[in-house]
């Protein structure tokens, strides 16, 4: 694969060394290897793959894409029913507008925000991740970034990111957990600050809500009742196929729309923004995102989380600790021995016939049971009693 792949992928996330696990086939809450071995999938693409895999309501919607035509460059009937979803579960989403990834949701959302007050600084979060362009990782220099000027806040600390916030912030983006950075929540109270100072000084809060709208059928924005200007989504809302959507408040959003903004309209193109698959299967899918469903889930992963790290505590094993919300959990190690024991940890987990992701990320999908759940919780108190006295 690296011969032509370089380190052997196309996405960074699943470089693995010394090599990937490589996968051909999934099917409910498992995954194959290409070596025929069968894994539990903590993984869920990374949060993306919400429904598991080859669930049946969205395999039928796929049949039905195929037998319909598709790259069919017009306008359906699809994305108008995918837009009244959206818009009837988030407030903030007056207008919607779709595109292939979060990635691509966010740099619209940038971009209309600064379009809409004619301003140029944006105040990000250190940590923050808003895809392959907006990576704000405190170790890493993302050579990749879009060259907006950035302001970067602590997360999660109100004093020290308020003197940052002043009449030429134009956007703030603020993701209602940190994924990427390390499934770190943030307070209620510090999710109101960039709400209150995005009213004070006149710029578009965007609340990027790729990952945590699995929270809440309203999003954490409704679960906290804090109404963001904008919001981004993307990963699990297209059914398993390539979706982004950046929407919010009808004012910010008409000037898209050539009858409101004249010459002054924004162009936002993309030849499958709209396409058939995504657009069917994110309608079907929509059907088994219901408030129940999410609950249940959260509480499927809240149970992961107190678990591990009563299971710690018992043990004396101060290395290891469990962050995250509802069906979010990360896994951190402490000490000087944090690198070897998350490596331990993943092959630990490996070798017990479950899959996570490398970096200490693990989420649930609509598929997982509670003897899923039993099984990940057995083999987290089999790592503890083993490696805690390290």
């Amino acid at each position: 694969m690296a011969t032509v792949l370089p380190a052997g992928n196309t996405r960074s996330v699943l470089h693995s060394t010394p090599f990937p696990l490589v996968l051909k086939s999934g099917s409910g809450a498992s995954v194959t290897s290409l070596d025929g071995r069968e894994y539990t999938d903590f993984v869920s693409d990374y949060s993306a793959g919400l429904y598991g895999h080859s669930h049946p309501v969205i395999t039928k919607a796929v049949a039905e894409a195929l037998a319909t035509g598709f790259s069919l460059g017009g306008v359906t009937e699809k994305e108008a029913q995918l837009g009244e979803i959206l818009c009837n579960r988030f407030q903030s989403i007056e207008q919607v507008r779709f595109c292939n990834s979060g990635t691509e949701a966010n740099t619209y959302a940038l971009g209309t925000a600064l379009a809409f007050n004619g301003r140029k600084k944006v105040l990000v979060f250190e940590s923050g991740y808003h895809g392959g362009t907006l990576n704000f990782a405190p170790a890493t220099v993302n050579s990749l970034n879009l060259p907006h000027d950035f302001v970067i806040g602590a997360y999660n600390d109100i004093e020290s990111t308020r003197s940052l916030a002043d009449e030429r912030i134009g956007a703030i983006l603020v993701e209602p957990m940190q994924s990427a950075g390390g499934m770190r929540p943030s307070s209620k109270e510090f999710l109101q600050f960039p709400r209150e100072t995005a009213t004070r000084v006149g710029a578009v809060l965007i609340f990027d809500e790729v990952v945590t709208s699995r929270f809440h059928f309203h999003g954490m924005q409704g679960a906290w009742g804090v109404r963001p200007d904008m919001t981004t989504l993307g990963k699990y809302l297209g059914g398993g196929f390539p979706f982004g959507a950046f929407g919010g408040r009808a004012d910010i959003m008409n000037q898209f729309d050539p009858e409101e903004a004249g010459a002054q309209c924004l162009q936002h193109a993309g030849t499958f923004n709209n396409n058939i698959f995504t657009m069917t299967s994110a309608v079907a899918a929509a059907d088994l995102v219901t408030e129940e469903a999410l609950v249940r889930l959260n509480q499927l992963g809240n149970r992961v989380r107190e678990q591990g790290n009563k299971m710690a505590q018992r043990a004396g094993f101060g290395g290891i600790s469990f962050t995250g919300y509802g069906s979010a959990i990360g896994v951190h190690f402490h000490g000087s021995e944090e690198s070897v024991l998350l490596h331990a940890f993943y092959f630990y987990l490996l070798r017990h016939g479950i899959t996570i992701g490398r970096r200490g990320f693990i989420s649930l999908n609509l598929q997982h049971t509670d003897a899923h759940v039993d099984h990940l919780i057995r083999a987290i108190r089999g790592f503890i009693n083993e490696y805690g006295s390290l």
